[in-house]
């Protein structure tokens, strides 16, 4: 992770991209050598190609080699799963327990898949459950928490305000700055 990526110039808010990623940053590096059952669920948001998978995928990496189960999977793959086991999809047998009995769950780029009630409704059940188990889950994003709850409902940002650390990600997309 390289902060040289992140602009200088302050914006509105009187931060520089770059303070406000160094501010990420180390709060990220901390959380997973500190992780923790008891440690705050993780809400990283913000424009494409600013590094959120990146520092998730960092952060898997460091609780795992610290012994905790963590499942890393995109949105749409989660959804996927949970319309196998709805829809019975050619017999294929899913186990959805990995999503609900894992230390730290992870989803990558929520906001990408078709959003549909099922969807909804899925993405809730995830949630909520994870919530009521007090386990730990990580939500990457391009949506704003105003996209969020257009998106999947109040309900969903309700509970991500009420109990997640809100990370926002500023900057100019990484990927094109490499070009």
């Amino acid at each position: 992770f390289k902060l040289d990526y992140y602009s200088d110039l302050k914006n509105g808010n009187g931060k520089s991209p770059r303070e406000t990623m160094a501010q990420v940053f180390e709060f990220c590096k901390n959380y997973a050598k500190q992780f923790t059952p008891h440690a705050n669920s993780l809400f990283l948001n913000g424009a494409t190609g600013l590094g959120k998978t990146f520092l998730s995928s960092c952060i898997a990496r460091e609780v795992m080699e610290r012994g905790y189960s963590v499942v890393y999977d995109s949105a749409q793959n989660i959804i996927n799963a949970f319309e196998q086991v709805k829809f019975d999809r050619a017999g294929e047998k899913t186990d959805l327990d990995q999503y609900s009995n894992c230390d730290l769950l992870i989803i990558d780029d929520l906001g990408t898949e078709l959003t549909t009630e099922f969807v909804r409704s899925a993405f809730y059940q995830i949630v909520n459950t994870r919530l009521m188990t007090n386990k730990k889950t990580i939500i990457s994003t391009n949506l704003s928490p105003a996209e969020l709850s257009r998106r999947y409902g109040a309900n969903i940002l309700s509970r991500i305000e009420g109990a997640y650390r809100i990370l926002p990600f500023f900057g100019d997309d990484i990927r094109k700055q490499k070009k």
